[in-house]
């Protein structure tokens, strides 16, 4: 059975670490696998790439334990082939009213890309899963969101961008639900990939420990 777009919402926040991939199907299914082993469940599949519907098919298939985003969803026809590929959830750099109705009429989180407080307070209200504070490091993610989350603690973050081991817990502290990572798990080699993962997954569980 499908989980609904609660339970998918839950599983985001609950996992806490998403690759960012931006590849053909292959090397997709490769990164995918290598983040597995790592612990990372969360994957987003970038619509930058041609390839993008085949690899969330394939991804789907192999690794079923895997929740996929399709990433750089600009429209709304976009928005429904991913859905079409069973991909889980939905990303864009940007918010997009179309892209939110329909993400809301077939239950799956939409995740777009906000920088300014009014725009991700229209996207809440447009039901987004999670605001997408996009780029992080180039609007100093963390102090972005600690600004945010002041006067709108409930407003539910999604970091991507210039993550990093060095300012992972930054994020956290920030109150970021999850943080997206391109670099640390999506480029070098596999081994290289799996043991980024593994380390991420033990810091964001050492954090998680150390905040009981």
């Amino acid at each position: 059975m499908d989980m609904q777009k609660v339970e998918i919402t839950k599983e985001i926040r609950d996992y806490g670490i998403m690759s960012v991939v931006r590849a053909d199907v292959q090397t997709s299914l490769n990164i995918a696998e290598a983040g597995l082993k790592g612990g990372v469940k969360l994957i987003e599949l970038s619509f930058t790439v041609p390839t993008a519907q085949e690899s969330i098919k394939q991804v789907k298939k192999n690794f079923p334990e895997i929740i996929i985003g399709a990433g750089t969803v600009l429209d709304a026809v976009t928005a429904r082939i991913a859905i079409l590929s069973g991909t889980d959830f939905i990303l864009s750099p940007e918010f997009d009213k179309d892209v939110a109705l329909i993400c809301n009429r077939y239950q799956v989180p939409y995740l777009p890309g906000c920088n300014t407080v009014t725009e991700a307070v229209e996207a809440m209200t447009y039901g987004a899963a999670f605001i997408k504070v996009f780029p992080g490091s180039a609007i100093d993610g963390p102090k972005w969101i600690n600004t945010v989350k002041t006067p709108i603690p409930n407003m539910p973050i999604l970091a991507s961008g210039g993550g990093n081991f060095d300012n992972f817990n930054d994020f956290l502290d920030a109150g970021a639900d999850c943080v997206a990572f391109g670099g640390l798990l999506a480029n070098g080699s596999l081994q290289q990939i799996e043991s980024n993962a593994h380390k991420l997954t033990e810091q964001l569980e050492a954090y998680r420990k150390n905040k009981a």
